[in-house]
């Protein structure tokens, strides 16, 4: 009898509980928009943030040139053979890589500047878009 009465006070505080919670409990659009807020975000350092994802890009994109390289003097030496499809990806993607990369690395400081800013501007532009109700 006495664990019945306990089981039941318990079972009485969960339900409590859980409507208590409910009632303060915000929507998702809610919980979205507030960790959103975009008073907190100034255009600079989304500026920053791109050039050093463009700094990171560059780095990538060497190093991947690099693993091409690598693999392509691999297959000519037969050290490690590859396929007749393998070896035509891996060259497309060195040229690939190699052209991305001269292109970045050629880019002049003014016009990497106006990128920077279109791209940190169309991030705050779509930062601010109210979300959608389902």
């Amino acid at each position: 009898m006495k664990s019945f009465v306990s089981s039941t006070l318990f079972f009485c505080f969960v339900i409590f509980s859980a409507s208590l919670v409910a009632g303060e409990k915000k929507t998702v659009k809610q919980r979205l928009q507030e960790h959103r807020d975009l008073s907190n975000v100034k255009k600079e350092h989304l500026v920053t943030y791109m050039n050093d994802r463009h700094e990171r890009r560059i780095e990538f994109l060497a190093e991947l040139l690099e693993e091409r390289k690598q693999q392509i003097e691999d297959h000519k030496s037969g050290h490690r053979r590859l396929s007749t499809e393998d070896h035509s990806r891996v060259l497309r993607q060195h040229t690939n890589f190699g052209t991305k990369l001269e292109q970045l690395q050629n880019m002049d400081e003014m016009e990497r500047k106006e990128i920077m800013e279109h791209e940190a501007e169309s991030m705050h532009r779509m930062e601010s878009v109210d979300y959608l109700e389902f």
